[in-house]
């Protein structure tokens, strides 16, 4: 035994640069598969400890407006009581109401310094049934009994009062928007597993009777959860609810005299899918997509793949250097089965090597992707599970990596084995072709890999750079608190605080709005009713909230009528051109004058068109929108900086947040460039990008590596006929080229083989996107171009040196 481990590892070190070039290929692609096995199981984990996960349900709402389909996460808030009273068959009913806190303070002292207050939400005691929490003080049965009651988790309390124990904190109290009085009646720890349940705060949901019209508004933070019995019928329970919201829309309807425009309806999503619902558009939840985990996956078996192949075709091109020692074994009576354990064994040692390796390449995969890691991954442990995953990762690379060159040498005649390197020859054919179909199938997968970089990044390029209606340039975006929004008092400040900052010289414009220009947070049903059609045209127009300034500040074209008049509340409208065309208007001239309104509403004129800007990043079409001046719903300060002068952008800044605390010096100076909104629209997309880059060069590292080694063996087993060649008045140029010729024609082959992948795969990519650069064939050549020379580069060292190696050497008689 230890005769044959000597044996292995002096074999190793006799052959060190391909055991470097293996274990290298094989750590990179460890490493990715590590990773990749790191993000995909904590995705999948979201809610695994939640008693009865496969019978809760979370209620969605469906609608559909004019063809247009979308979901909402939440649903009308009086539907919770009426499903507890009239639908069978349910264990729970669980409401999980969102609350919106500005202030936070304990009695008798100044709010608290935080910014936002999240995780804030209303509900009763059904929560703590369906969630189960570990209560550190406070009485589980009666701590939500009363509507001034409050439950805090562990991180919560620790936040308002520092290191107190728990059960100290049972009475105190806290006041909420510096009027609602709560007393502390529990303190839970939080939960420390990957959740779609994130509240630290419970305030008290208390039964109420709701107004008709309550139940057609469907927010999107109230969210609704269901726990069924084992026997539930979901269909039949489904088909229930739907009955009891239809009614009361019927009633409402009726009631109200309103237009049946719109449709609704519910779906019962399984938790477990909750966390990949991305159909559902919610703000503030992160969620992860499964046909992305499904390619993440795929992913990892590719370059896994393309490593093993690499050790198979060194491996077996490895065979003919070790032709007499495997020979004399055969002819000494060594059997096919241990001359398999003993690849096997080599091959299990090279694994190991490489699995050492890839904890330093893992490290660094965690530093370069960044953002990319999903927020909580690092904190979350998969225990035993990692170590499990990484031994049947050793097992299975071993065996796909070393079976094939293990049969392989089985198979071959122990006479060709004696008679030395260069007269290997199988019991059947050559293994030639194999080689070459293995080398071809890699270059395949990098030149997708390069082509498909390439592709994303042109997309990426163009969306930043495509004009989107306004000007961007210079932008700083200042938001407005919630609180001081609503203080009237406060309001007028930020209006006078905008005057003094017009004012001064590293400011060119200053223009107020609700939101950034490219968001589209409010949307309501608006009518025409000056058509000759019997029914008015009616059309869900997104509004934007702004003030004089904001058209001139944006640089955005007013192509029909005049801007909006400084107004305490909207008395007029400016549309864009796809708002003009929706509601029936033949051109801008004719919109102009025309009264439009929100159905069952007064009707306000149309005072000008502007020409369409985005709201929303390219996978939408431009939104239908409404232009309003409203002085109570301004919530953003657009500041245009001086861009004549960037280096004083920073002084500037700073001028802006005094000022800021001069006026509110109770609320938070936050800013953020314009240019960092629209990167965040597209942060997917940047992530992609990033793991297809990094995805590139590790497919191309490997394939690489994987060339260089038998680009070595080549030039090795070639010796005699390069050095006869020179003899004979070949050139070094000559000799080059023909080293290199065989694996040029192999790069184009997969080449041709890999241009229509790529384009099939960037192709639906691209389906997503409706602004979207055309895919050319310039592009394929153009990663073509890049195979073929980074392939040369890798190659051309071991060619030259071949092709400059002294003749006289190459013939002696060994």
């Amino acid at each position: 035994m230890i005769l044959q481990t000597k044996r292995l590892f002096r074999h190793l070190w006799r052959q060190r640069l391909f055991t470097l070039l293996n274990v290298l290929g094989l750590a990179v692609s460890i490493s990715a598969c590590w990773v990749i096995y790191r993000i995909v199981s904590y995705e999948y984990s979201f809610d695994d400890r939640l008693p009865r996960k496969e019978h809760t349900f979370r209620l969605v709402t469906g609608l559909n407006f004019d063809g247009k389909e979308s979901y909402n996460g939440g649903a009308s808030a009086p539907l919770y009581q009426g499903i507890r009273e009239q639908v069978p068959g349910l264990k729970r009913v669980v409401p999980v109401f969102k609350r919106w806190i500005d202030a936070v303070n304990v009695p008798g002292q100044r709010p608290l310094d935080m910014t936002e207050f999240k995780g804030v939400v209303a509900t009763d005691s059904s929560y703590f049934d369906m969630v189960p929490y570990t209560w550190l003080a406070g009485n589980p049965a009666t701590a939500l009994n009363a509507p001034e009651n409050v439950v805090l988790t562990e991180s919560r309390a620790k936040s308002y009062f520092g290191v107190l124990k728990p059960g100290e904190l049972i009475g105190r109290a806290l006041v909420y928007n510096g009027k609602d009085q709560k007393t502390i009646t529990g303190i839970v720890r939080d939960l420390d597993y990957p959740t779609e349940f994130t509240a630290k705060e419970f305030f008290v949901l208390p039964p109420k009777q709701y107004e008709l019209a309550e139940w057609t508004n469907t927010n999107g933070s109230d969210l609704l959860y269901l726990q069924l019995n084992d026997r539930a019928d979901t269909a039949r329970v489904l088909a229930q609810i739907s009955n009891i919201a239809k009614q009361k829309w019927d009633e409402n309807a009726i009631d109200k005299n309103l237009p049946d425009v719109m449709k609704r309806w519910y779906i019962l999503l399984p938790l477990e899918d909750s966390h990949f619902s991305t159909f559902i558009r919610e703000w503030e939840t992160r969620k992860a997509s499964k046909p992305v985990m499904r390619g993440l996956i795929g992913l990892g078996i590719l370059l896994i793949v393309l490593a093993c192949i690499n050790y198979v075709n060194l491996s077996t091109a490895l065979i003919p250097q070790r032709s007499r020692e495997i020979g004399m074994r055969k002819v000494l009576g060594g059997n096919s089965s241990s001359l398999i354990k003993n690849i096997l064994a080599e091959t299990f040692v090279v694994v190991m090597l490489a699995v050492a390796c890839s904890f330093i390449f893992t490290k660094l995969a965690y530093s370069f992707l960044g953002d990319i890691i999903p927020d909580g991954m690092h904190e979350y442990s998969n225990g035993w599970w990692i170590v499990y995953f990484l031994i049947a990762l050793l097992v299975v690379v071993t065996l796909l990596s070393g079976s094939y060159p293990a049969w392989l040498i089985t198979k071959v005649k122990p006479i060709s084995l004696i008679q030395g390197p260069g007269t290997l020859h199988l019991n059947k054919g050559s293994r030639v072709g194999l080689r070459k179909v293995l080398i071809v199938f890699q270059f395949v997968i990098a030149q997708v890999f390069i082509a498909g970089a390439f592709i994303m990044g042109s997309q990426l390029n163009y969306t930043l750079k495509k004009d989107m209606g306004f000007d961007k340039d210079a932008v700083v975006l200042v938001n407005v608190p919630w609180k001081l929004q609503r203080d009237s008092v406060n309001r007028d400040k930020y209006f006078v605080l905008a005057e003094e900052l017009k004012r001064e010289t590293g400011i060119q414009a200053v223009s107020l709005g609700r939101e950034p220009m490219s968001a589209s947070y409010s949307s309501s049903l608006f009518e025409n009713k000056g058509t000759q059609a019997k029914d008015p045209v009616r059309l869900q127009l997104y509004k934007k909230w702004v003030d004089t300034a904001y058209i001139r500040f944006y640089n955005m074209h007013l192509i029909a009528g005049r801007n909006i008049r400084p107004s305490d509340t909207t008395n007029e409208y400016l549309i864009n051109e796809t708002a003009m065309r929706a509601l029936g208007f033949s051109s801008p001239q004719d919109a102009v004058g025309r009264l439009i309104g929100q159905t069952s509403m007064q009707q306000y004129p149309v005072v000008g068109v502007v020409k369409d800007f985005h709201t929303r990043d390219f996978h939408s079409s431009i939104d239908p929108v409404v232009i309003l001046a409203d002085k109570r719903n301004l919530g953003t300060i657009n500041i245009k900086l001086n861009s004549a002068d960037p280096d004083k952008w920073q002084q500037t800044l700073k001028l802006i947040e005094q000022k800021w605390n001069t006026f509110f010096p109770a609320g938070t100076f936050a800013y953020k460039f314009y240019d960092e909104t629209l990167d965040a629209m597209y942060k997917q997309e940047r992530n992609q990008s990033r793991l297809i880059n990094l995805s590139t060069v590790i497919a191309v590292i490997i394939s690489c590596l994987g060339l260089f080694g038998l680009a070595v063996l080549i030039a090795f087993q070639r010796t005699k006929e390069i050095g006869i060649r020179k003899v004979l008045g070949a050139t070094v140029t000559g000799i080059v080229q023909m080293l290199m010729s065989d694996f040029v024609k192999l790069i184009l082959i997969a080449l041709l083989l890999a241009s229509p992948i790529a384009w099939w795969g960037m192709n639906r990519w691209l389906e997503d996107f409706v602004y979207r650069v055309k895919i050319e064939w310039w592009m394929f050549l153009l990663s073509g171009l890049m195979a073929v020379i980074i392939a040369m580069l890798t190659i051309s060292f071991q060619a030259i040196r071949a092709a400059l190696a002294n003749p006289v050497r190459s013939l002696r008689t060994v």
